[in-house]
């Protein structure tokens, strides 16, 4: 959500797995282990295609689609063809590539080196943006930041949830100045009160997202919402 607007900027795609007789069961519980296997790869590619055609079927139901973030693996990078499939996915469901947008966690680009791949460059010039998630954890140097370019930093949940400590704030402050001077917008995750949201207002963050604007839902039960309703920030 537009922390100045309140309304809906951006989605991202979260893969959950539908178990018989047992419900949903949570990421952490399955994609440790396809990382593990490398089927993490064609699951992914398969995310990448199914994004791509719910954002054209929202398209021709009339739908204004938002941005869509798609989370992206180290072995995506080291092992398949990323470039190609989402050139492919674009072109067969004939959507606008400004509406997709690929998130590679902090720690995973620095332990993985995929900053320095070429493709970033190449999905780049296609029109899709690129965002680094859970920033704060992995360590990456402000020239490293610099070189790669990004379009988003999202602040990890972990400093959200300190925000309302002492000094919490501070922290979050200087993140958001840092990324603001690079040119980039600031995505919050972990959002989960309206005084955690308020603070970030006040700080100037761009975006928020977490359980206090709406908890994941299947694409079919996805409603572009009208803008959220909530005080000002505090002075």
């Amino acid at each position: 959500m537009d922390l100045a607007t309140g309304t809906a900027s951006s989605m991202e795609a979260l893969v959950r797995w539908e178990r018989p007789g047992r419900g949903l069961t949570g990421p952490d519980r399955f994609i440790p282990l396809l990382e593990e296997t490398g089927l993490i790869v064609q699951l992914g590619e398969q995310v990448i295609d199914s994004v791509c055609r719910q954002l054209a079927s929202w398209t021709r139901e009339g739908t204004a689609p938002v941005p869509v973030s798609v989370n992206i693996s180290p072995r995506q990078f080291s092992q398949s063809d990323v470039m190609t499939q989402f050139r492919s996915a674009i072109a067969r469901h004939g959507i606008n590539p400004a509406l997709l947008e690929i998130e590679v966690t902090e720690s995973s680009m620095m332990q993985e080196g995929i900053g320095e791949s070429a493709v970033f460059s190449q999905l780049r010039e296609l029109g899709i943006k690129l965002c680094i998630d859970d920033f704060g954890t992995g360590y990456s140097s402000l020239s490293q930041l610099q070189k790669l370019r990004f379009d988003v930093l999202k602040i990890d949940r972990a400093f959200v949830l300190r925000i309302e400590h002492p000094e919490g704030d501070t922290l979050i402050a200087s993140m958001i100045a840092m990324a603001h001077a690079l040119g980039m917008r600031v995505v919050a995750e972990g959002i989960e009160s309206q005084g955690q949201m308020q603070l970030l207002q006040t700080l100037g963050c761009d975006e928020g997202q977490g359980y206090f604007f709406s908890r994941p839902v299947p694409p079919e039960e996805y409603r572009v919402p009208a803008a959220h309703v909530w005080p000002g920030p505090r002075l």
